[in-house]
């Protein structure tokens, strides 16, 4: 059997965080190992179109088309889904992806053309279904493969999730296919230092519980780690292989798991990499130190995501955020002082319960720190978060498109302020943050390239485009 997989998105609407797709790339490699022959459409390198992805399947040369679905990607998914059956029914269509693993049976009805789908990681419950269905392993049952959403009696199933311990196991992505040098200079945050840059994930899982996140869906709350050993081997493998001069390591949980950030960042120092490192995902306050800061800086880390995400306490704990104001204060002080790594806070505002002043907070916390930029987003009922749950069951997300929810639009309102409100708001946090001439300058010296001034101004383009 042959697979084609698709991520049905493309960059032709100035779409942005565009990188390697590690998610296909890992699942390429699963399929390769089991015997299968895999090509992936990534509808976000250079040169990709529609149009491009029409005719590729229009060829239907495949045996299994599976398509990476998220919220806001499902007009996109669907229409390929309809076009690949009206030319085969006879393919087997598989969706999986962030989509399918917050809200499985919503997945499958939306998209009423796949005929399976996978929560949360795929790469042994995928393979395990080809070749039931192949004819390779007949004694298979459904309920027996990991992580499976399928149809049944008029119903939708779900298999229990189920997390891969062993991650050395899966090998690495199938970089032929997600050459790095395929993707436009346009990379998580908007920050880079050097090019080409490729993303890179050590981790898995989340063992924290905040109620904006659906993370743990996915990847599960058990955090589990590859080895120093296999990390520093596809790090070696991309720099000498592909030029790659940057790592995004892109893990929610990197800092977390001590001994193998230790062991990665020694291993880069020891093995002479010249590279440059941030985490544009965040990593957990709390899980940071004086000395791990500075190693991570001696290993090449100039950038860290910091969810600091409210300056009002009573947000955070709606959010069950656990952390403090004061740890937040403690931990970015911490940082400034004895490290010179910039730093991106993200805020989270027009959160359930919200009020005027508990934005302002958030606006005044982001200019008394000393990070360096500001990323504010409005809140998300993200499908399968624990807040998305709540606001579903109370019946405030019934004309709710989540077609249209990306972090530049705005899909929910809380109750104690107006649309209008909320879009002023967000324009005051980026208008006083920035308008400062130590973050104007510090923002000038971080433009590596024109392709790379052309995205950044594609971005505030994005943030100011609103009507008001």
């Amino acid at each position: 059997m042959k697979v084609l997989l698709v991520n049905p998105l493309t960059n032709e609407k100035g779409m942005l965080n565009i990188t390697t797709n590690l998610g296909l790339g890992y699942i390429a490699t699963s399929l390769r190992k089991n015997g299968f022959g895999v090509d992936i459409w990534d509808g976000v390198k250079k040169g990709m179109s529609k149009k491009g992805l029409h005719e590729r399947l229009r060829r239907l040369d495949y045996d299994v088309a599976g398509f990476q679905v998220y919220t806001y990607s499902i007009p996109y998914a669907l229409e390929a889904l309809r076009l690949v059956k009206s030319l085969n029914p006879g393919i087997i269509t598989v969706i999986g992806g962030a989509h399918p693993s917050g809200d499985p049976e919503a997945a499958l009805n939306d998209l009423k053309e796949a005929d399976y789908g996978f929560r949360g990681e795929g790469e042994i419950g995928l393979p395990k279904l080809l070749k039931k269905l192949n004819g390779e392993e007949s004694d298979c049952r459904f309920e027996d493969i990991p992580n499976l959403i399928w149809r049944e009696n008029g119903g939708i199933r779900c298999n229990p999730l189920q997390p891969i311990e062993d991650l050395d196991a899966l090998g690495m992505p199938s970089w032929d296919l997600i050459n790095p040098n395929d993707y436009p200079n346009a990379p998580i945050g908007a920050v880079a230092k050097n090019f080409p840059l490729s993303t890179i994930s050590t981790t898995r899982g989340c063992p924290y519980s905040c109620t904006f996140c659906a993370n743990n869906l996915t990847m599960g709350k058990k955090v589990r780690g590859r080895s120093a050993a296999s990390v520093l081997e596809e790090m070696e493998f991309l720099y000498n292989n592909y030029g790659v001069r940057e790592f995004q390591i892109i893990d929610d949980t990197f800092t977390s798991k001590r001994d193998l950030a230790i062991a990665v960042c020694k291993g880069i120092i020891e093995r002479g990499l010249k590279v440059s490192i941030s985490f544009p995902n965040g990593v957990r306050l709390k899980t940071l130190d004086e000395e791990l800061l500075k190693l991570l800086e001696k290993a090449g880390t100039y950038s860290l995501g910091l969810g600091i995400e409210s300056g009002s306490e009573k947000t955070l704990k709606t959010m069950k955020k656990a952390q403090t104001l004061q740890e937040v204060r403690e931990k970015v002080n911490l940082i400034h002082r004895c490290t010179r790594i910039r730093m991106t806070g993200f805020f989270i505002i027009g959160y359930p319960g919200e009020d005027r002043e508990d934005i302002l907070k958030s606006i005044r916390l982001s200019k008394e720190l000393p990070i360096h930029r500001s990323q504010v987003t409005i809140f998300l009922p993200v499908p399968g978060s624990e807040m998305y749950r709540k606001l579903k069951k109370e019946g405030k997300l019934d004309h709710v498109d989540f077609r249209d929810i990306t972090f530049h639009n705005i899909v929910y309102v809380p109750e104690n302020l107006t649309l209008r409100q909320l879009k002023m708001l967000r324009m005051r946090a980026y208008l006083e943050f920035y308008l400062r001439p130590r973050i104007i300058l510090g923002m000038l010296s971080e433009i590596q390239s024109w392709e790379h001034l052309k995205f950044i101004l594609r971005r505030v383009g994005k943030v100011f485009s609103l009507n008001i």
